[in-house]
């Protein structure tokens, strides 16, 4: 499946929320590895047991946005949102909407609005999200039409 547009400002932000969270911190790339993979262990993201080194965390901000696990974008949005962080682009509401729907994909979009902090605007956010959970069900679709169809 071609990228459509939706999912390539997804995937672009997924390096650039990992930037954006690094430049809020003070202290090493070591010591805010260990607070990033630490609170998605907190969050059930993800299962490791040690922190990621603090140069893989400047290698995803620098590189191919899709070499930056889920896991590690998601809390970097959870822990900017702590810290009153709003989405100002098209590629930042694109990617924050595309990382809850993932982290949030059982849920209806209300629920996922109600997690949402106050200084998120909802309107703009359901847009976003509806968006989000389309191209969704429209890469799953493909996803099965291409195994049903496959030589």
């Amino acid at each position: 499946m071609i990228g459509t547009p939706f999912s390539t400002m997804a995937t672009e932000f997924r390096g650039q929320i990992i930037k954006t969270w690094l430049l809020q911190l003070s202290g090493t790339a070591t010591e805010k590895s260990k607070i990033l993979c630490q609170t998605a262990i907190e969050l059930g993201l993800t299962e490791r047991s040690k922190s990621i080194p603090g140069s893989a965390l400047i290698q995803w901000t620098k590189t191919t946005p899709t070499n930056t696990p889920l896991w590690a974008a998601q809390s970097a949005l959870l822990l900017l949102f702590a810290n009153e962080w709003k989405p100002s682009t098209h590629v930042e509401w694109c990617g924050m909407a595309s990382l809850l729907q993932r982290l949030y994909k059982k849920n209806s979009i209300a629920e996922m609005l109600s997690y949402l902090p106050k200084h998120i605007n909802k309107d703009i956010a359901a847009g976003w999200i509806t968006a989000a959970i389309e191209e969704d069900a429209n890469f799953r679709r493909h996803k099965k039409r291409k195994w049903l169809f496959r030589d």
